[in-house]
């Protein structure tokens, strides 16, 4: 069986499972039989950047004090007329 994969990312989980003591077969069989049995995947968030992270700091900074905000609307047409004053 073939699996498309990135390069760099099979290396590192090649790399990651050879210092486990376990084949990276073993790995994506052990993956694979748990989608197939629990009919589940489970993703995670990416680590943020920094530069990401202040952004996001910013935002909640400016939530919490009442900045930068819009809203609420009642309705779809309210915060379209909003848009358009922009």
């Amino acid at each position: 069986m073939l699996i498309k994969t990135k390069k760099d990312l099979k290396v590192k989980a090649q790399k990651l499972a050879k210092e486990m003591g376990l084949p990276l077969g073993t790995l994506v069989n052990n993956y694979l039989r748990d989608f197939v049995i629990e009919r589940k995947a489970t993703f995670y968030a990416p680590i943020l950047n920094k530069k990401t992270q202040r952004i996001i700091d910013k935002a909640r900074k400016d939530i919490k004090a009442g900045k930068n905000l819009s809203g609420p609307f009642n309705s779809a047409q309210e915060a379209i007329s909003y848009l358009k004053t922009l």
